[in-house]
C-alpha cells in the first residue's frame, strides 16, 4: 500500500511540475502577445462611385483638401500656420473624387455623404472607427512634424498610454476594466512600432475618453482639429472659411463603424449639397451631421487645442 502510495504521489508532483513547466513557458509568451500588437495594414479596394447629383464647391482634379473643397461664394479660408494642425488637414492627400468609401474588410461602400475622402490607412483589425480616427489624424501630426511628447491618450478607464513610454519598451497590460503599464519589449522607435501603439489605443479608447480628454467651448470659437463629441459618435472640425462680416463655415469629417477612410461630410437642402456647414447650424439647440444629433455641449476642445 506504501509503495502505491509513494507512487500515486510521485505520479501527482510530477504532474503538477509539469503543469507549472507548461505555465512558465506559455503564461509569460501569452501575456507577451497580448502587451505586444501588432498592426497590420489593409488592403483597400478603390472603385468609382458614378456620383448622380452635384456637390458643391467640389473641383474634381485637387489632390489635397484645400485644392479639392472651395470656400464657398464670399468666404476665404482663415489663415493657417507652416506646421499647424490646419495646414497638415488642408495638405491631406485626397483619394480620387467621386470614389466609394474604402472599408477595412477590403469592401467599399456607396456612401452619398462623403464630399472628400483622405488617402489614409486602415490595419486590417477594424479599430478604426469615429473615435480612433481622430486619435489617428491627432496623432499622426504630432509623429510627423517631430512632436512625440504629444502623443499621448486615455483609455476608457482613464489609464494613461503614451507613445513616449511605448517606445522605450513599456506596454499595457489590460485585465478588464483594469491596466498597469509594465516593462515588456525593447525600446523601438520604428514606424512599425509606433503603428503598433495606436492600434492598441484604438483597441482601448473611444469616444467616452476624448470626451475625458476635452472640455465644452462656444460654438463660434470652433477651429479645426475641435470635436463634435457624444456618447456614441464623434465628427471633428477638418477646416474653417470666413467672410467678411466675420461668419463662418466648416468642413467636418468622420469615421464609424465598420471602420471607413476618414471623409468629409456633406449636408442637403432642397436641391442644394454643401460640405460646408455654416455657423448657426452649429449653434443650434440640435446640431444634426451625417444622421447624428449633438447638443451644444458636445462641442469640445481636446487637451486645450492643437
Amino acid at each position: 500500500m506504501k509503495k502505491e502510495k509513494v507512487k500515486t504521489d510521485h505520479h501527482i508532483r510530477g504532474r503538477l511540475l509539469l503543469i507549472s513547466g507548461i505555465c512558465l513557458v506559455f503564461v509569460p509568451g501569452a501575456l507577451y502577445i497580448r502587451m505586444n500588437p501588432v498592426w497590420k495594414e489593409a488592403e483597400l479596394t478603390i472603385e468609382p462611385a458614378n456620383r448622380s447629383w452635384e456637390i458643391q464647391c467640389i473641383e474634381p482634379s485637387g489632390t489635397t483638401l484645400e485644392a479639392r473643397i472651395l470656400p464657398p461664394e464670399g468666404f476665404t479660408r482663415t489663415p493657417a500656420e507652416d506646421g499647424s494642425f490646419q495646414k497638415y488637414l488642408r495638405d491631406y492627400p485626397l483619394l480620387p473624387d467621386d470614389t466609394k468609401l474604402p472599408v477595412y474588410d477590403g469592401t467599399a461602400m456607396d456612401y452619398s455623404d462623403a464630399a472628400a475622402i483622405f488617402d489614409i490607412s486602415l490595419g486590417r483589425e477594424g479599430y478604426q472607427q469615429c473615435a480612433d480616427t481622430v486619435i489617428r489624424l491627432y496623432s499622426d501630426y504630432f509623429y510627423e512634424s517631430g512632436q512625440p511628447d504629444r502623443i499621448s491618450f486615455s483609455f476608457t478607464n482613464g489609464d494613461e498610454c503614451s507613445y513616449n513610454s511605448w517606445r522605450r519598451g513599456k506596454r499595457m497590460l489590460v485585465l478588464g476594466g483594469l491596466s498597469c503599464e509594465l516593462p515588456a519589449a525593447f525600446p523601438d522607435d520604428s514606424r512599425q512600432a509606433y503603428m503598433n501603439y495606436l492600434r492598441e489605443v484604438m483597441n482601448y479608447a473611444g469616444t467616452l475618453s476624448l470626451k475625458a480628454e476635452s472640455e465644452t467651448i462656444p460654438a463660434e470659437e470652433l477651429k479645426a482639429g475641435d470635436i463634435i463629441c457624444s456618447d456614441a459618435h464623434v465628427v471633428m472640425i477638418t477646416d474653417v472659411a470666413e467672410n467678411e462680416k466675420g461668419e463662418k463655415c466648416y468642413l467636418i469629417g468622420q469615421s464609424f463603424i465598420p471602420a471607413v477612410c476618414y471623409h468629409i461630410l456633406t449636408w442637403t437642402e432642397g436641391k442644394q449639397t454643401s460640405p460646408w456647414f455654416t455657423q448657426d447650424q452649429l449653434s443650434a439647440d440640435r446640431i444634426v451631421i451625417g444622421g447624428f444629433s449633438f447638443r451644444p455641449e458636445d462641442i469640445r476642445r481636446w487637451k486645450g487645442g492643437l
